[in-house]
């Protein structure tokens, strides 16, 4: 099951000792749909808000002292102070340095924000991080392949991980003790007990 994110907090630098950055208005770059190697996804930026360089950001932590002002965040694959922070609807609106107007700002859909992996703190045993599970090959307890998961789903009772399986519909797996037999990410490897009635749930076709 993922661990929760490390609380970091960094106090904002005061305005006036530090030079201002600013980056020209550029071309909107496509969708970003993995970070990069090392790094770990703690937002993804969607569209602008307001005039100022607010962009709305959909958090992928759940520390929400990752997304603070003064806190320093990858945009880009580059160190950018959050300089503001607004919930005009209960979702974190944010102003990066160096994009401080609309026009750059819009530049920035799509974008994911990222830390290095190196910052998260170990998890007790038995817990893991989403991007740790994401690829491993899952294999039942007789070692037969299944597929590899895919995605980690938040229910409200577990998580359910989404198994990718060749030419087959999707198996959607409860994170439950009964059912996950062992986690092996150092050997890229998920042990499940298909538990009677699992291969015929629901799923999406591949």
């Amino acid at each position: 099951m993922a661990g929760q994110a490390a609380r970091r907090r960094r106090a904002r630098p005061p305005r006036a000792s530090k030079p201002r950055v600013r980056t020209p208005p550029r071309q909107r770059k496509p969708l970003e749909r993995a970070p990069r190697h090392g790094r770990v996804a703690v937002g993804r930026i969607n569209s602008p808000w307001g005039l100022r360089g607010h962009v709305k950001v959909t958090p992928l932590t759940e520390n929400p002292a990752r997304i603070q002002p003064g806190a320093i965040l990858l945009v880009r694959g580059e160190p950018r102070t959050v300089l503001d922070v607004r919930y005009p609807k209960g979702y974190p609106c944010v102003v990066f340095e160096g994009y401080e107007d609309a026009n750059a700002a819009n530049a920035l859909r799509g974008t994911l924000i990222e830390i290095e992996e190196a910052e998260l703190p170990d998890l007790p045993d038995g817990e893991h991080y989403v991007h740790d599970l994401i690829g491993l090959e899952v294999v039942d307890t007789e070692g037969d392949r299944i597929g590899a998961l895919a995605e980690v789903l938040r229910t409200g009772a577990n998580d359910v991980y989404i198994v990718r399986r060749r030419g087959e519909r999707d198996l959607l797996l409860p994170a439950i003790a009964d059912v996950v037999v062992e986690v092996d990410p150092d050997a890229g490897r998920m042990v499940v007990e298909l538990l009677p009635g699992l291969l015929d749930g629901g799923g999406s076709e591949e």
